[in-house]
């Protein structure tokens, strides 16, 4: 159906709430310089990385990041968005509708220390973009599809209109050493996270079993859609006590309470595509994760519960990660 969306109230939360970061912390540059260590990052998610690998909803997601050891970051994010049905230019108003993001991500990661214990991370994340047409959405997604000969989309017409849209993320982690292993061998990190904004409004609760070595270098996986981007870099500096080599499995369970999605409602202040939305959402995850030095990789899969009324499958997304320090 086509409907208008007025201006929900995430908006003015995060005109509110945008503030605060500001006022706790003094802004620095997320970019190092001279001496000065960072981590360069490149996440990829992808359905196709997915056990049912079908090219649909949320198909495809990218985010670079520098990560500098003053704990301030900066990222670039696309996602990509299309319906089940992607050989129809007209596609059925019941299905998720077409739609791009494009936006810039700058925020910062503090680790706090507690007597010694280093196990709560708190995050902070403001986000500023564009969904639409501006956002590359067709050009990128159909150019890689000539590429590896897939059939194109062909209903991007039919993609919500352009509008700027911005974001507050906040994310809090505390890592527990599970009983009955040696410390370091396996942990559970819990996760809380709020998102408040016109790109989605909505607010998470995760959990993370790993099990693995050199877990400590680590506050667990990230996804676009629902972690901010920091990472710390010391995790790949040679100067920790910490062994050079590490390596997990690792298992991820999140439920998430969804007041509004860009992605299934449409556009906030224009005529657009839109579906009902489902209120709750879980995912499931299961991943590796190797470090080795300067280097980092995380591969990972994950199934997804209903997004919205009518959806006609589970759908899964993968990711792969790569990191650098430099």
């Amino acid at each position: 159906m086509l409907t208008l969306r007025r201006m929900r109230p995430a908006l003015l939360i995060l005109l509110l709430a945008a503030a605060c970061p500001v006022r706790a912390w003094e802004l620095r540059s997320p970019f190092p310089t001279g001496a000065e260590a960072g981590v360069f990052s490149l996440l990829e998610e992808n359905d196709k990385f997915s056990f049912n690998n079908r090219d649909r909803y949320f198909t495809q997601g990218l985010r670079m990041v520098v990560n500098h050891e003053n704990g301030f970051y900066a990222a670039l994010t696309q996602e990509i968005n299309t319906p089940a049905d992607t050989v129809s230019a007209n596609p059925p108003l019941d299905d998720q509708p077409y739609s791009a993001a494009l936006y810039f991500s700058y925020g910062q990661g503090r680790v706090f220390d507690r007597a010694g214990r280093r196990d709560v991370l708190f995050v902070w994340e403001f986000q500023l973009g564009v969904v639409g047409p501006a956002a590359g959405g067709p050009t990128i997604q159909n150019s890689v599809h000539r590429l590896i000969g897939v059939p194109t989309s062909s209903g991007w017409e039919t993609q919500q209109p352009n509008e700027i849209v911005a974001n507050l993320n906040l994310d809090f982690r505390k890592r527990f050493d599970l009983p009955g292993a040696r410390p370091g061998l396996r942990d559970l990190i819990v996760r809380a996270g709020a998102e408040l904004g016109t790109i989605r409004t909505e607010f998470i609760l995760a959990g993370e079993v790993r099990w693995g070595k050199g877990l400590a270098r680590s506050w667990g996986n990230t996804t676009i859609r629902h972690c901010p981007a920091y990472d710390p870099v010391d995790r790949l500096r040679g100067d920790l006590a910490d062994p050079l080599l590490a390596a997990w499995f690792f298992v991820d369970a999140q439920v998430e309470v969804v007041v509004s999605n860009y992605a299934t409602d449409g556009s906030n202040f224009r005529t657009s595509r839109g579906v009902i939305r489902e209120p709750v959402v879980g995912q499931l995850a299961v991943g590796y994760s190797f470090q080795f030095e300067r280097f980092a990789t995380t591969l990972y899969t994950s199934l997804r519960t209903h997004e919205f009324e009518g959806q006609k499958s589970l759908h899964g997304v993968g990711g792969i990660k790569l990191d650098l320090l430099f």
